[in-house]
């Protein structure tokens, strides 16, 4: 194998559709294969700070004084975030190979860049919810040479709609090889007609030192729990409070926009490479973030998962704690924090699982290559 290119969504300012481009293209390059990430940057996937953007379906696109007072509020808004934006474009230009950018879906179908595999995947690029799941450019229709293939793709729910079953059993067809992140997504391909492999997320490849050869220095020495909450969940807030003050913790929050008033220490700057180092030296994490909760697996740090309210995602966490029989750590609405308080996890055995996946993981992308 000479060449392969990955398409998967990293340039969206999430930590961990960064860190798991990053981890497969560190696996591949390890093998010794070229590897590139497609620059695939279709019209929705710049909305974040494309400030003329109006969702044509919202109440605020009917009238041209509320769609002018949405842009001004958007481009405030997006202003607390530039420190962050500027951290994450940094790593991308340092640490990912890319290939020259594709604005849209007919730019990259009519020059598509050349390799011998393609491989589609990781996170929530088959999600139908999103339109990455209903763009024929993550299912590689546009490829007309060379072997495609997935690796831990994830559809993000335990079912999609018959309609899109049967569309995207029409762009699998040509597949070699299919691996996805979680069990439902084998049940998926299998109500299609195809074997699919339950893999580990890229994140899970390499090894401890890998990581740690990217973090950012941390120069706090007191302890403390880390929060990461996409949506300013209550019952995430109370756990904060009440768990730091039971095992005499501080509280630090990395945050997309705006500072958690209840933390000590607010990251609204944090990049890729300040969110691993500050789960790494955390000593408990508690977050509604499926890389969050990846990453503390991986670095052996209790962790405390909330389900996702605005977005039904949540199979993703379900498979993922399955994986790793943690379960329990799913903390449900209306808890007693003195469970968790005193809950101990067995890293041990956790390590072991972690090496056992590995291996499957590792067997489908050797066999691949």
């Amino acid at each position: 194998m000479k060449k392969s290119l990955t398409l998967t969504t990293y340039d969206v300012y999430n930590y961990g559709a960064s860190l798991q481009a990053y981890a497969l293209q560190q696996y591949l390059l390890g093998k010794g294969v070229e590897s590139e990430l497609i620059n695939y940057q279709p019209e929705y996937l710049r909305r974040k700070y494309d400030y003329k953007w109006v969702n044509p379906e919202s109440a605020l696109s009917r009238f041209w004084i509320t769609r002018v007072a949405y842009r001004i509020m958007k481009y405030l808004q997006r202003q607390t975030t530039m420190g962050r934006k500027k951290s994450f474009d940094k790593f991308h230009k340092e640490f990912l190979k890319q290939t020259r950018p594709y604005f849209s879906y007919e730019e990259l179908a009519q020059n598509p860049p050349a390799g011998d595999l393609y491989i589609v995947g990781s996170d929530q690029i088959w999600n139908t919810f999103y339109e990455t799941g209903r763009d024929g450019a993550f299912y590689l229709d546009f490829v007309k040479n060379g072997v495609k293939a997935s690796y831990s793709a994830s559809f993000s729910y335990t079912e999609i709609s018959k309609e899109w079953e049967e569309k995207i059993a029409g762009w699998l067809k040509d597949f070699k090889k299919i691996a996805v992140r979680e069990y439902h997504g084998v049940d998926i391909l299998k109500r299609m007609g195809f074997d699919g492999c339950w893999v580990l997320d890229p994140v899970f490849l390499l090894p401890i030192e890998k990581w740690k050869e990217i973090m950012t220095p941390v120069n706090n020495k007191e302890p403390y729990l880390l929060v990461y909450d996409f949506e300013s969940n209550k019952e995430i807030e109370r756990f904060c409070k009440e768990y730091a003050k039971k095992n005499d913790l501080k509280i630090y929050s990395i945050n997309d926009t705006y500072p958690r008033l209840y933390a000590d220490k607010n990251f609204s700057s944090a990049g890729p490479r300040e969110f691993l180092s500050l789960i790494y030296h955390c000593d408990a994490f508690v977050s509604n973030s499926f890389h969050g909760t990846a990453f503390s697996i991986i670095f052996g740090k209790p962790v405390f998962v909330f389900n996702r309210n605005r977005h039904k995602v949540n199979s993703r966490m379900e498979s993922l704690t399955k994986m790793f029989g943690i379960e329990e750590c799913i903390v449900p609405e209306g808890f007693t924090i003195d469970k968790y308080a005193e809950m101990v996890f067995d890293f041990e055995k956790i390590n072991n699982i972690r090496i056992e996946k590995l291996e499957v993981s590792e067997k489908f992308l050797n066999e691949l290559l």
